[in-house]
């Protein structure tokens, strides 16, 4: 069995790259070009950019805030394969973990953050004992 994310991951970043042109639009519009006059609907330019400019970074900030991972996992052949790194502004450090069959010990899933970002952490036998690897989000 082969797992890959790519498809979630790549609309995130769809999304966010979509989310740019109407923030740089606004901006070019009201203040390059001068043709947004203000107020416009009683507001003035102070709240309009601030507005545009907190969606465009919850827009940015979700995936990293959320702990997004890319993740590929494949038990496919003699071990189990898990790749993975993180998707949100800054990419993190590709990793790799790779476990033979016959010494993998199973794995935990915990909820961090109030419940709302899930880990799985991987554990394999190791000279008598366990050894579990770093929680992955």
């Amino acid at each position: 069995m082969t797992f890959d994310n790519s498809r979630r991951i790549v609309s995130l970043r769809l999304v966010l790259f979509i989310a740019t042109f109407p923030f740089l639009a606004f901006i070019a519009l009201a203040y390059v070009a001068r043709i947004i006059t203000f107020p416009l609907l009683g507001l003035g330019d102070t709240f309009w950019l601030s507005a545009f400019a907190a969606a465009y970074l919850i827009i940015a900030i979700y995936p990293s805030f959320l702990k997004y991972n890319y993740i590929y996992f494949s038990d496919d052949g003699t071990s189990i394969i898990l790749r993975y790194y993180s998707a949100g502004i800054m990419k993190g450090i590709k990793k790799s973990v790779e476990i033979p069959k016959q010494s993998f010990a199973g794995y935990s899933i915990e909820r961090r953050f109030p419940g709302i970002i899930p880990y799985i952490i991987l554990n394999q036998k190791r000279q008598g004992s366990v050894a579990k690897y770093p929680p992955i989000s």
